[in-house]
């Protein structure tokens, strides 16, 4: 099956590289890119750090050479880009961001610094409540990317709302006849009503289940025509 990869760079190589491993025609065109933000003010004291992306990992470590904290990630991809890049005391939540904050109330590391999108999908703070501090930092932004839709494609994988809303608002077109796999049903949300044959959602809202729901009769289908 030849499959559009939505995500950013460089995370949609890796599940390229998985696809390719079972057998699909992988794709890669991001829907969003990254930009850095420049920090507004000192970085407030704090004794953990937290991720919601790899995205975020990846912009705070090019801003912060600190290694030593512990630090609590979303899920377990994120928690191996932590590690990948020099962190060792990494705490899986192994869910999404309501997984995330009861893992943080649970261990109260302290006053927990959240480097992050400037328009976070959740309010990691809120969720957690005012037993444990919790400091929203921007480090980076996504923008909507200026793409052409690669054809011809059978699916879509979307790994987030805003990327499904950047399909909406400039790739609706090339939704009809084609499958639409997404992280979570918020994901989903914003691709129902676009003509999609099909908007499969991950049973979790992780990356394993997102491959798991494409399914083996994805297997060997011709390419349609965008």
């Amino acid at each position: 099956m030849r499959l559009w990869i939505t995500r950013t760079r460089p995370a949609a190589r890796d599940i390229a590289d998985r696809l390719a491993a079972l057998g699909h025609d992988p794709v890669i065109a991001p829907l969003l890119a990254v930009r850095v933000l420049a920090g507004e003010g000192p970085v407030p004291a704090h004794t953990a750090l937290a991720f919601t992306s790899r995205n975020a990992v990846a912009v705070w470590a090019g801003l912060s050479p600190d290694r030593a904290l512990p630090v609590f990630c979303v899920g377990d991809a994120t928690a191996d880009a932590a590690r990948a890049v020099g962190f060792t005391d990494v705490h899986s939540a192994s869910g999404d961001a309501r997984a995330l904050a009861a893992l943080i109330l649970e261990t109260k590391p302290g006053p927990v610094l959240v480097p992050g999108p400037a328009r976070p999908a959740a309010d990691l703070a809120a969720l957690v409540g005012p037993g444990v501090p919790v400091l929203p930092r921007a480090v980076y932004e996504t923008v909507e990317a200026d793409i052409a839709a690669p054809a011809p494609v059978d699916g879509i994988l979307f790994h987030s709302a805003r990327a499904a809303v950047a399909f909406s608002r400039r790739h609706a077109a090339s939704a009809p006849g084609r499958r639409a796999f997404a992280l979570s049903e918020a994901v989903a949300e914003p691709l129902r009503t676009l003509g999609f044959s099909e908007v499969r959602i991950a049973a979790r809202p992780d990356e394993d289940a997102l491959l798991d729901a494409l399914g083996p009769e994805t297997l060997g289908k011709p390419p349609g025509h965008v």
